[in-house]
């Protein structure tokens, strides 16, 4: 009975929208693209702007290649593999998240369609990691595989994060079946986000084991998927520029240990958060040949308070001394050249903590999951 009370409402909220919107009607209802046509011209267009992608390679000649080279070869190899693939998904990145709580799920996706044989493709115009009406996916990152930039992707294209509600928004007709299907038409996807998303996100898929040598991967998804970012993390040039300058501002030892004190949001989302002192006490308990540390944190509160704990440690960090604690929705407010600054230097603060000896982490926060897999359990502590 409740069911068909539902399906009731769905039904009349969806005419009432309709009758709501007159003059929308027609566009809604009435426009038409050759699927065949705007397939030909998305593949052109991407083609065109990435076209040394293409180019044929011997993957077994990586060896005695530069980083660099071999970084170009694995692109490519990616590129020919993913659009090798018949059935293509449009994945919608930069829904309003943290960025590495959107680059996570991208990345995981991206491995859930390589093990299915599916065609990743990327919708990122409205991203929040992008100032609005610009580059979307191009703003801070390179291009490494097909963009979509139909704006239906807007209405059509969603994750389902409560998909356990009846009464949301993706579960009226219009939202949940005319517009995803509209969508699918109009792109000849077969698949959009919140076609496989909560396949991605169970524990099924992030204990299933995976195995592909290009990336480097031999383990469970969990814990190699950031392994993606070598072809999918690639940030523009004027955006490494501006990373590598912060970088060197550091002037980093060769040998040091990251960390990463969390605050700010993170508070809502968990009862307790792993305080400084048990950081100083798990870097003690490493007995380190050195006291060399970076801190990454949302708080100069946490690097005075070590600063003052341990006084003959070395101590760096990129955090700016006025930081009282990161809240994502406040962050997104703010205006385009803030966000964008304080997103290179996230980007910058990551690379530290990637290229560091050890990294020692709460496992709390999607830039945990990053680094984690990144760094294997051998050089990421849980704390």
């Amino acid at each position: 009975m409740k069911q068909r009370i539902i399906k009731i409402q769905n039904f009349f909220m969806a005419l009432g929208i309709l009758i709501s919107h007159p003059v929308k009607v027609p566009d809604i209802m009435l426009e038409y693209r050759n699927c065949e046509e705007l397939k030909r011209d998305i593949e052109e267009i991407n083609k065109e702007r990435i076209g040394f992608l293409y180019q044929s390679e011997n993957i077994a000649d990586i060896g005695g290649k530069t980083l660099e080279e071999e970084l170009i070869i694995k692109k490519k190899e990616y590129r020919r593999l993913n659009e090798g693939f018949k059935k293509r998904l449009i994945f919608h990145v930069g829904f309003g998240g943290g960025l590495y709580s959107e680059l996570d799920s991208m990345m995981e996706v991206m491995l859930f369609c390589y093990m299915n044989h599916i065609r990743f493709e990327l919708y990122a115009d409205d991203a929040n990691f992008s100032k609005p009406n610009g580059k979307g996916w191009e703003e801070l990152f390179e291009p490494f595989c097909p963009i979509n930039h139909d704006p239906l992707n807007r209405k059509g294209n969603y994750r389902p994060t409560d998909f356990q509600s009846l009464m949301r928004p993706h579960r009226l007709w219009i939202k949940g079946y005319y517009y995803p299907k509209k969508l699918k038409k109009k792109t000849g996807a077969d698949f959009l986000t919140q076609d496989v998303w909560c396949m991605c996100i169970n524990d099924e898929f992030k204990n299933a084991s995976i195995k592909w040598d290009l990336m480097g991967m031999d383990g469970i998804c969990e814990t190699e998927f950031a392994k993606l970012s070598q072809v999918a993390l690639i940030p523009k040039p004027e955006i490494r520029k501006r990373m590598d300058a912060l970088i060197q501002t550091l002037n980093l030892p060769e040998q040091y240990i990251s960390i990463q004190v969390r605050g700010g949001d993170k508070y809502l989302e968990y009862d307790t958060l792993v305080e400084a002192d048990s950081f100083i006490k798990k870097i003690e308990e490493q007995k380190l040949s050195h006291n060399n540390i970076f801190v990454f944190t949302d708080d100069y509160r946490n690097v005075t308070y070590i600063m003052k704990k341990r006084p003959s440690w070395n101590i760096w960090t990129l955090t700016g001394k006025d930081e009282r604690g990161y809240y994502n929705n406040e962050f997104n407010q703010q205006d385009w050249e803030y966000r964008k600054t304080n997103l290179i230097k996230l980007l910058a603060i990551i690379e530290v903590c990637v290229h560091a000896d050890k990294h020692i982490g709460s496992n709390q926060s999607c830039v945990d999951m990053y680094l984690r897999s990144m760094k294997g359990d051998e050089k990421y502590i849980v704390i």
